[in-house]
Order: structure tokens, then C-alpha cells, then sequence
């Protein structure tokens, strides 16, 4: 009866092992993140090392090799302790929340690998049970160290690795024979293993939670900016459009006192000539200001697009006015790209970049230029030179020519439909 008692528990220890086994591979199928993997070894690993404690692996697996016991206990604590310490590194993610520890731990598997070679030639050192302790209180360390940072799911690796503590402790204890024997005391640290693997699996379900309610809250933040973004949107067009009423009063109101001067210069002319001429001159230079007017400088055009930041919102709004469309993968949904107002596809992970696809691709100078030049190739009907250009932008000509080369094609392409644009016309130049 006792021994049907003990096989029983043997089967309930091994099966929580199986079980725990199944299903950290199971999660390092789906969410394909080493540390589960890790985990699965570092389980097989302790699992052989109770089958050789237990005898049940002299019993089953090699029983006419009676030596083989020797090594199964050297290697069951090998691939325990190593995959144990690498299943915390990536737990706790220590190279990033804790780089002291995360050096100490590699340290310890380099000496860890060398001892156990030492072992191999000297299996006598393989008696060393006792040095397991060394990783054991290190990842213990750092988990007690990486929880007072803030990252909650290491509490219950904590307590775990401090119940297998306290089993490695009363079990060199009844060793030493420094505590009387008892059933409890000599299976203590099969009973911590087990509270052990419960804890972890809480640690590990308490990081997925974290992962997610992460998940969660930056998915909340993108929309937020997409509503910030949106309002600034309005915003500025609300503005753009208060300029462009603004600059209409104003040429109407020049245009206004052009005609009354007219008038005046025509009444006066009979009897002031020399008024009549300095008349004349101040028409003509108002003329010219009222046709300047109309066609800004680099400097007042750089008032409404000053950066490469706002020169970039506007094409991205002229790219994706009617919604965002993955060259790849048709996708329409999309979160924000590596570079300034790119897009990467949600499904395929494809980065457009907000001059791909316009006439600004491959380009070599400043988008502010750039833009300037589409916008003074337009005003001027497609008739400005590069020479013209190169002079206004203080660029190289062979680079303008390059440049209003292709802009100019895609005036005379689209002649048509600009006539039909109105203001806006020069911005249907943009997309390629």
C-alpha cells in the first residue's frame, strides 16, 4: 500500500511536469518567444533529476548501466540550471531592467558549462550538489531587484525561486544530517519544485496580462494622437484658408486703388505732366507688387510650410485624403511608420514613406525647396528655367533641370485638369 502510495504521488509530480511542459511549448508556438522554450528544458531537466533521485530512471531507462546514474544527476542539474537562468534573462528581461545582473548570469553559465565539463572528466565533482545554490540566489537577486523597479509578474518568480531555496536548503541540511529525517523533509524539494512551477505559471500568466493591458494602452494613445492629429489637421486648414481670404481682400483692395489712381492720373494728366509721370511710375510699381503678390518669395512661401515636418503633413494629407491603401497587401489599417508621417501596414509590416509615390521620390534636396519649385513651376505655367530656378533656390542648375524636368511633364500631362483646380491646382502636381 505504501509503495502504491508512492508511485502515485511519483505520477502526480511527473504528470504536473508533463503538464507544464505542454503547455510552455504550446505558448512558444504561438507567441514564439525563447523564454518558454527555456522553460519547457529547464522542467525536462528537473524532471530528470528526480527520475534519478527516485531511482526510477536506474529502473526504467538504464538498468543495466549503474554508472549511467552518475551522469544523469550531472546532467539533469546541467540543463536545469542553465536553461533556469536563461529562462529568467529573458523573463525579466535583465539586458534592458537590470544590465549588472544580466552579465553576472551570463558569467555564471560560462562557468556553470566549465564545471560541468570538469565534471564529465572527474565525475566525482559531480557529488557538488551544493553549487546549484550559486545560480539559484543569483536569479532570486535579480528578480527581488527587477520586482522593486516596478515590473510586478517577477513577485511570483520570486516566491518560487525562494520556495526552491528553501527545498535546496533543508534538503543540504538533511544531508549534513543537521535535521532528523522525516517523508516531508526528504520529498521538500519535489514539493517546492511543484509550488515552484505553479508560480511561475502565475508569474508567466501575470506577464501576459501586463503585455496586453500594454497593448492596450498604446493602441489607446495612437487613436488619441490620430484625434489630436486630426483636430490639428482642421485646425491648420481653418487657418490656410483664413490666409487665403485674407491675401484676396488685400490684392482686391490694391487692385481698388490701382483703378482710382487710374482715374486720377487720367483726370490730372492734361494739367499735371510731371505729376502725370511720377503717377505713371508709382502704377507701374504697384503693378509689379500686385503680380509679386500673387506669387510668393521662398521666404513667405516658407511661412506656411517653415519645416521639413509641415511640408510632409501636407503631402500626406494630399496622399492619403481618401484613406490609407498598403501597396503590398491592400490593407487599410496602419499605424505610424519609422520615419516622419510614413505609414506601415498593420497586416504585412510594409513602411511607406510620405514621398513614395509623388514626385518628390528619390529626390537629393530639401523638401521645403522641393516643394517651392512644383509651386513656381506651376505659377509660371511650366515655363520657368532652370536657370530661373537654380537662381531663386540657390541650387545647382543641372539639379533644377532635373527636377523641373519632371515636374514640367506632369504640368503638361495633367494641363486639363488643373485649368479645373482652381488655387489648389499646383498641389495636383504632388502625386506621381
Amino acid at each position: 500500500m505504501a509503495t502504491f502510495s508512492e508511485y502515485f504521488i511519483f505520477g502526480l509530480f511527473y504528470g504536473m511536469i508533463i503538464v507544464f511542459c505542454l503547455y510552455n511549448l504550446l505558448m512558444f508556438f504561438a507567441v514564439k518567444r525563447r523564454q518558454y522554450l527555456f522553460y519547457v528544458l529547464y522542467n525536462l531537466g528537473i524532471g530528470l533529476y528526480e527520475m534519478c533521485n527516485d531511482g526510477i530512471a536506474f529502473q526504467y531507462l538504464w538498468p543495466n548501466h549503474p554508472s549511467a546514474n552518475i551522469y544523469g544527476f550531472g546532467v539533469a542539474l546541467f540543463i536545469s540550471s542553465i536553461f533556469g537562468m536563461l529562462f529568467t534573462v529573458n523573463f525579466l528581461y535583465l539586458k534592458s531592467k537590470a544590465p549588472g545582473f544580466y552579465r553576472a548570469v551570463l558569467v555564471f553559465i560560462g562557468l556553470r558549462t566549465l564545471f560541468f565539463l570538469a565534471c564529465i572528466y572527474d565525475t566525482r565533482l559531480f557529488n557538488l550538489k551544493v553549487i546549484e545554490l550559486l545560480p539559484l540566489m543569483l536569479v532570486f537577486s535579480a528578480g527581488v531587484y527587477v520586482y522593486r523597479k516596478g515590473f510586478k509578474p517577477a513577485l511570483f518568480l520570486v516566491i518560487g525561486y525562494g520556495f526552491l531555496l528553501s527545498g535546496f536548503i533543508v534538503k543540504i541540511l538533511l544531508l549534513l544530517k543537521w535535521i532528523p529525517y522525516g517523508t516531508l523533509v526528504y520529498y521538500s524539494l519535489s514539493i517546492c519544485f511543484v509550488i515552484e512551477m505553479v508560480l511561475v505559471s502565475f508569474a508567466i500568466g501575470s506577464s501576459i496580462r501586463s503585455l496586453r493591458k500594454k497593448k492596450t494602452t498604446a493602441q489607446k494613445r495612437i487613436i488619441e494622437q490620430l484625434r489630436i492629429n486630426e483636430k490639428l489637421t482642421q485646425t491648420l486648414n481653418h487657418e490656410l484658408t483664413a490666409m487665403v481670404e485674407e491675401r484676396t481682400a488685400e490684392i482686391k483692395q490694391k487692385a481698388e486703388i490701382i483703378e482710382k489712381q487710374n482715374i486720377d492720373i487720367s483726370l490730372m494728366n492734361s494739367l499735371l505732366k510731371k505729376d502725370n509721370l511720377e503717377l505713371n511710375l508709382n502704377i507701374e510699381k504697384a503693378t509689379r507688387a500686385r503680380l509679386t503678390a500673387k506669387v510668393p518669395d521662398f521666404e513667405e512661401f516658407s511661412r506656411i510650410y517653415p519645416d521639413k515636418e509641415s511640408c510632409f503633413k501636407f503631402i500626406a494629407d494630399l496622399k492619403w485624403q481618401k484613406g490609407f491603401s498598403c501597396k503590398k497587401c491592400n490593407n487599410e489599417s496602419f499605424l505610424a511608420g519609422q520615419t516622419l508621417f510614413s505609414r506601415r501596414c498593420t497586416r504585412c509590416g510594409y513602411d511607406e514613406s510620405v514621398i513614395t509615390g509623388t514626385v518628390f521620390q528619390n529626390g537629393r534636396i530639401p523638401i521645403t525647396k522641393a516643394l517651392y519649385m512644383l509651386f513656381l513651376v506651376y505659377s509660371s505655367k511650366g515655363t520657368i528655367s532652370s536657370y530661373k530656378l537654380a537662381q531663386i533656390l540657390d541650387i545647382r542648375q543641372s539639379t533644377c533641370w532635373t527636377y523641373n524636368s519632371r515636374m514640367q511633364r506632369l504640368f503638361h500631362e495633367r494641363k486639363e485638369e488643373l485649368k479645373k483646380a482652381g488655387e489648389a491646382g499646383w498641389s495636383r502636381l504632388v502625386l506621381d
